[in-house]
């Protein structure tokens, strides 16, 4: 397998094409450049390559599912490819197949969204409630293939979903808005007759930046522990998930973004170096976070610090830091989620108005409910959202 840069898709490239042989595979990888740029490459390549009649096989890695539409067009005409997608990989006839189920699931959103002029917020949360209530939760059997629990291939096709099957449906749906977005296993620790149980649980990492609402921050989502209509766990900070009932343990997110300042942030980076962490893990670890989660700060950092030394990490570790400081804990208030989600459901179904204040004041209840059993103990906050004395 030939392994090429985007970048290195050129004239001069495209001309060289029919020196290669039909069973070459190319692996068509993007790390410099944005997903419109690597995307329209990716279909001027396949142009060529059917002008040329060639039936090379191409390896194309999927950031997003935003602009997707124009290469899937282009592929029907050219399917020897295998397409790799949140981690997953995809025959094409599979991908076909996954992105029309995910097309059929999103569809009545995607029109929403075009009709109504939604913004980031309100598609975020129409499609937070439909992930929640995509299928009543049931645990895989004990044979069940490894290989099919939690898999976008198959999401769709089995009477079976758990915590990783929630979170990566709703980062792909998520993808096909153009939000960023990353699943991720953290371990809960729960308190049950005096003993101590540990379990994996599966969330979402995400960047959700609407100018109408005043929102630019990176936000913890839970769609597992949501439903009928409960957005309590849609838009956590990583200060409220540090405070739940159920502790976490083991989150890389929550130790570096549950900060308040530049100086606790570093304390934090010197613990884990004073413990024989080294910087070039520190290093991996962060663009891996930014890269799903904002990939324009990625390729930016990625031009920066191409190479890395001692002065350079200290300088990375300050754009790193501030960076949190800017996008994390940023609680979007209450009132916010659940008014926002009724006034779209509202516009969308035409509810009457009197009946619209009856759900209104429904799901504020069973926020308000789920949000403080869930956070009680350590919330700093009454339920009337007043600071405790």
């Amino acid at each position: 397998m030939k392994s090429i840069d985007s970048k290195d898709i050129n004239i001069k490239f495209l001309s060289n094409l029919t020196k290669y042989s039909n069973d070459t595979i190319f692996s068509i990888h993007n790390n410099s450049e944005s997903d419109v740029i690597y995307l329209n490459k990716i279909c001027l390549l396949i142009i060529n390559l059917e002008r040329e009649n060639k039936k090379i096989e191409l390896f194309i890695n999927l950031k997003s599912l935003n602009r997707i539409k124009k290469l899937l067009n282009l592929l029907d005409k050219y399917p020897y490819v295998m397409i790799h997608y949140l981690g997953f990989t995809f025959t094409y006839s599979e991908f076909v197949k996954f992105y029309y189920d995910l097309n059929k699931f999103l569809k009545p959103i995607d029109m929403a969204k075009e009709k109504y002029k939604l913004s980031p917020l309100e598609v975020f949360l129409l499609v937070y409630d439909k992930v929640c209530n995509f299928k009543e939760y049931r645990s895989y059997p004990d044979k069940y293939p490894t290989y099919k629990k939690g898999n976008l291939k198959y999401l769709f096709n089995n009477e079976y979903a758990v915590c990783s099957d929630y979170s990566i449906l709703l980062v792909a749906s998520l993808s096909y808005f153009g939000i960023s977005a990353q699943n991720f296993l953290l371990t809960l620790e729960h308190y049950q007759n005096d003993e101590v149980k540990k379990e994996v649980h599966a969330r979402v990492l995400l960047k959700l930046k609407d100018d109408q609402y005043g929102i630019n921050g990176i936000y913890v989502s839970d769609p597992t522990w949501d439903k009928k209509s409960a957005f309590s766990h849609a838009l956590m900070t990583h200060r409220m998930t540090t405070l739940e009932n159920d502790i976490e343990r083991l989150n890389i997110y929550d130790f570096f973004f549950d900060v308040k300042s530049i100086e606790e942030f570093n304390n934090k980076i010197n613990i884990l170096i004073n413990k024989g962490c080294s910087k070039n893990y520190l290093y991996k670890s962060f663009m891996q976070i930014i890269y799903r989660v904002d990939y324009d700060f990625y390729l930016e950092l990625k031009k920066k610090y191409s190479n890395m030394n001692d002065l350079l990490f200290n300088n990375f570790i300050i754009d790193i830091g501030n960076y949190v400081i800017k996008y994390c804990n940023k609680e979007i208030p209450f009132n916010v989620i659940y008014t926002t989600i009724l006034n779209v459901y509202g516009e969308i179904n035409n509810l009457e108005k009197d009946k619209y204040q009856s759900k209104l004041k429904e799901l504020k209840l069973k926020n308000e409910m789920d949000y403080y059993n869930s956070f009680c103990d350590n919330w700093p906050y009454d339920i009337n959202h007043q600071k405790k004395s």
